[in-house]
């Protein structure tokens, strides 16, 4: 049976992708920084190991032990670039020489505003500030396949599904105020990923991907964040009711991630659905929706 480490299968994205490694039958080992995180790691049939993400040393044993290693945490806040890259490259580090599989959670932020152009795995990296320090991060991860790491990122663009996600911020403030917010002028493009495709994703890359890989997770069919504004507010009883947010109020609760939610993205990963098989199988945003419409049935309408 192959090991998995994963430093966070807690998290919105590496919960889905621990479970789709644990029905492959590999034996997962999580990082756990709290009791409950240990709680809820042992209740989902995985082994917890004791460590701090801000602290490498605490951890790069349990990578040292594993066959695939895989990096999905981080900690969003003032912190986050600093912390993550001490993460990686005490990682990267560790599995110098062995050949074993790490995989990097990046993001299509690092890319910017593409325009008129569907941005691929080869579009020069134009970054917002918030995450300018990922650029070097990703070639350093990359660039480990030419010292014994089998090493391989990955750009998941939005995330939804399993009531989780941007669009279930959309959905808890469309409930709670009685009209789906968009930030702006809600003209930018989103592209986005199914939670389950994308954990998929992580799961063949691990087994057909080559060194050194740079892999776009996305289904390349982009929304305006207003569209989204206004599924929302349709699919949740609303009238398709919708009001534009400034970005700078937005600004003042979100700080500069705000940036990347006004992003014009139009993201295409057709190199990597040809290069590994990958297919899309889970249900369109459209589709998905009537999910969070049940989670969120309960709350206040005004």
């Amino acid at each position: 049976m192959a090991n998995l480490f994963i430093t966070n299968a807690t998290g919105y994205i590496g919960s889905a992708v621990a479970e789709q490694f644990k029905a492959r039958g590999y034996q997962v080992t999580a990082l756990a920084r709290t009791d409950k995180a240990v709680q809820q790691l042992e209740q989902r049939g995985y082994k917890a190991y004791r460590g701090d993400l801000r602290k490498p040393e605490e951890f790069v044993q349990a990578a040292k032990e594993a066959d695939v290693i895989i990096h999905t945490a981080a900690t969003n806040d003032k912190d986050f670039g600093t912390v993550d890259q001490a993460a990686t490259e005490a990682l990267l580090n560790a599995l110098k020489g062995t050949d074993k599989t790490f995989v990097y959670t990046s993001g299509t932020w690092v890319l910017g505003s593409t325009g008129n152009i569907h941005a691929d795995e080869t579009t020069a990296a134009n970054p917002i500030p918030v995450v300018a320090w990922r650029v070097e991060l990703e070639k350093k991860v990359q660039e480990a396949k030419n010292y014994g790491v089998r090493s391989i990122v990955i750009r998941p663009t939005v995330v939804y599904g399993r009531e989780g996600g941007l669009i279930a911020s959309f959905y808890a403030t469309a409930q709670k105020d009685g009209y789906a917010r968009y930030i702006g002028e809600g003209q930018n493009h989103v592209s986005l990923v199914h939670i389950d495709d994308l954990a998929n994703l992580y799961v063949i890359a691990v087994e057909r991907a080559q060194a050194g890989s740079l892999l776009h997770a996305s289904n390349d069919a982009p929304y305006t964040l207003k569209q989204i504004a206004e599924l929302v507010a349709t699919a949740g009883g609303l009238d398709g009711k919708v009001k534009s947010w400034p970005i700078e109020e937005a600004r003042s609760i979100y700080g500069p991630a705000v940036d990347g939610f006004v992003l014009d993205q139009k993201i295409d990963s057709k190199k990597t659905r040809d290069a590994l098989g990958w297919q899309l199988t889970a249900p369109s945003l459209v589709n998905e929706l009537p999910v969070y419409e049940r989670a969120y049935a309960g709350s206040a309408k005004k």
